[in-house]
């Protein structure tokens, strides 16, 4: 690792902080989920469409938010029943379907997205511009190591 030298505990703190931020993400939104008559699941399926307009298949859920395909697509199941989302089989590829959300959703939508910015609000509590701006700058660094790895 060359002059850089981590130790047990600084890799146990960064490990640790990752899983409190992901569990107080996720018992964020499965309370409001739950208030909208909705699963944990459900309900990130529609933040991650919603929030990414670009992306509009199952598979693009999977890789981008780390979903399993068991877990995008039983939450894509029925949010269809439920008549949240649209799926639309694509004209070019019949293998790929594109997942619109319907209006109907939007409410739905809205409260989560309320919720989304009270975690990342709570997140950024006691924290200055100049410090967030390093802190983006720092995670940004260690998402270009993590892709760099991935690639090879």
């Amino acid at each position: 690792y060359g002059d850089f030298m981590s130790n047990d505990e600084e890799n146990s703190k960064m490990l640790f902080y990752i899983k409190m931020s992901k569990d107080l993400y996720d018992s964020m939104i499965e309370e409001e989920a739950r208030k909208c008559g909705i699963t944990k699941q459900e309900a990130h399926v529609l933040l991650f469409f919603s929030n990414n307009p670009n992306f509009s298949n199952a598979t693009d859920a999977v890789c981008y938010r780390g979903f399993s395909k068991a877990y995008v697509s039983k939450a894509i199941k029925f949010l269809e029943e439920r008549r949240l989302i649209k799926i639309i089989n694509s004209d070019t590829d019949k293998r790929y379907q594109h997942i619109l959300i319907n209006s109907i959703a939007y409410d739905i939508v809205d409260k989560l997205k309320k919720v989304q910015n009270k975690y990342f609000l709570l997140l950024k509590k006691g924290i200055s511009d100049d410090e967030f701006s390093i802190y983006l700058k720092v995670i940004g660094k260690i998402a270009e190591n993590v892709m760099n790895k991935m690639k090879g």
